[in-house]
């Protein structure tokens, strides 16, 4: 599938976003994928410098390989201050003071690992570091993570995107 998932976003200033897991468009770490014994462990990533107006970040997983419409969102973290400057690997289980988890698409608040079912080839996983101008963002309780999105564009001033893959049995 070649759908980019920030291919048609509000365009915003890019920034660096890395992982010393993996390399850009290479294989996610095994310990990133989800098992039998437990949803894996987020990658670590860093990223910056953000835009002189960030004042938070939301970082996101998305695999936009799934195969369901729409793609699958595997992890959403909101509030992380702009002056972390980035999390290490398994970050989703102790996140910086003020941040906190929304529920992803498999329904849980946490970080879930990617696993892609038999036959359905290579997929993506997005690795997104969005900056706002806004220290809280107010999503209501229970809103959808488009409305999640929806909610940040007039606050977004900046974005970092790193790919990582993983390969169905």
């Amino acid at each position: 599938m070649d759908h980019d998932p920030y291919a048609k976003a509000f365009p915003v200033p890019a920034f660096p976003l890395a992982s010393t897991d993996f390399a850009p468009g290479g294989p996610l770490p095994p310990s990133a994928c989800a098992t039998v014994d437990g949803p894996g462990e987020s990658p670590a990533l860093s990223w910056g410098p953000l835009p002189q107006a960030a004042r938070s970040v939301v970082v996101t997983a998305f695999d936009a390989d799934a195969p369901i419409p729409g793609g699958l969102w595997h992890w959403v973290v909101k509030d992380i201050p702009a002056s972390v400057g980035g999390l290490p690997r398994g970050a989703a289980d102790r996140l910086p003071a003020g941040a906190c988890h929304l529920a992803n698409d498999l329904g849980r608040a946490a970080y879930s690992g990617a696993k892609p079912p038999p036959g359905t080839g290579t997929h993506r996983m997005f690795l997104a570091v969005t900056a706002l101008d806004v220290e809280v963002l107010e999503v209501p309780a229970g809103a959808s993570l488009a409305m999640l999105h929806i909610l940040m564009v007039p606050h977004t001033v900046g974005r970092g995107v790193l790919v990582g893959t993983s390969v169905a049995p």
